[in-house]
């Protein structure tokens, strides 16, 4: 009877895993749309294709591994739709420079990832999480805002991640307070 319970435990446990992979692959599937977006906005194909591969297996493994990580991946992915969003609408509806006024893509950038890192700074505060939920977040959010901010190259990056920083740390360290 043991190696018949032994061999239903084994099929269970690899239903169980098998179910996490589909989860992962479900809601990875949500960076198709993002990298096609990103590819149309930016023009930059390698580099949409790496962030988004990226992406898209960080979800997975996350959402795979569950708990703090799988919770964290969920907000990363929201975080990271204003950077995503707000740099590619601006470059389709408005031009970037007028007589007086030049828009600078790295400081949308900043702005959108101080709105990313917020809403994953609130989220954090919010739940009482911490630790790894948060890291899995910021590192979500930071492949999801790169597919939006890679229209300033190297600068809308780093405008980025400052942005997500700034946003996310003045709540995290008040709670901690």
């Amino acid at each position: 009877m043991a190696a018949a319970e032994a061999l239903l435990q084994a099929r269970a446990r690899r239903a169980y895993e098998t179910g996490r992979v589909l989860l992962g692959l479900r809601r990875a599937s949500v960076v198709v749309p993002m990298a096609a977006l990103s590819l149309v906005a930016c023009g930059r194909p390698a580099a949409t294709a790496l962030a988004a591969g990226m992406l898209a297996a960080s979800v997975i493994v996350l959402e795979w591994r569950g708990e703090a990580f799988g919770r964290g991946a969920r907000i990363g992915l929201l975080a990271g739709t204003a950077p995503l969003l707000l740099p590619v609408i601006v470059r389709a509806t408005v031009h970037a420079c007028s007589a007086s006024f030049c828009v600078s893509y790295s400081a949308l950038c900043l702005a959108s990832g101080v709105i990313g890192g917020a809403l994953l700074g609130s989220w954090a505060v919010g739940r009482g999480v911490h630790g790894q939920a948060v890291a899995a977040a910021g590192a979500v959010a930071s492949l999801a805002g790169s597919l939006g901010c890679m229209v300033a190259g190297v600068g809308g990056l780093v405008g980025l991640l400052a942005g997500l920083g700034l946003g996310a740390t003045p709540l995290l360290v008040t709670r901690r307070g």
